[in-house]
């Protein structure tokens, strides 16, 4: 039996560090406010969940999933998701519809599919894979491996 180093430590300091880094330079795409920020990576990650085993279709920086293939999210579906009043969420995403980057639709809110073909969209999702690719280095170097996994408390017993 073989016996994996426990690295939940230090993968969990990176992986905090990564998301910081990220959530500040994507809330300065929205004025700097990150609730923001997380109402619209809210909805938008939500109308697209389905397609994230995708390995092949909508796969590339430019092949992005159409309208047709987005799933509105109702008011009280975000606001659990987020664990945001619905009062602030509201406000949120009345600025975003103002905004052109959220609409209602089917009983429910989505992010237009044009939305990601704007340049500072496109250009995000560069830099969202660059920093996934040095974080996965970065985890990789402090010894974790993909798929092992972790150590349990009462792995040492018996």
């Amino acid at each position: 039996m073989s016996s994996s180093v426990d690295t939940r430590r230090v993968a969990n300091r990176i992986l905090a560090y990564e998301a910081i880094q990220l959530l500040s330079h994507f809330a300065r795409q929205h004025g700097g406010d990150l609730i923001a920020l997380l109402v619209f990576t809210g909805v938008w990650t939500s109308n697209t969940a389905h397609l994230r085993r995708e390995r092949e279709r909508y796969a590339g920086l430019h092949d992005i999933p159409p309208d047709t293939q987005r799933r509105p999210i109702s008011d009280a579906a975000l606001a659990e998701l987020l664990c945001i009043p619905r009062d602030i969420q509201d406000r949120y995403v009345e600025s975003l519809s103002a905004q052109g980057l959220v609409e209602r639709r089917g009983g429910g809110l989505v992010v237009p599919a044009a939305i990601f073909t704007r340049p500072e969209m496109l250009s995000g999702t560069n830099e969202i894979y660059a920093r996934l690719v040095e974080m996965m280095a970065r985890l990789r170097a402090a010894g974790f491996s993909m798929g092992d996994p972790a150590p349990t408390e009462d792995s040492t017993s018996g």
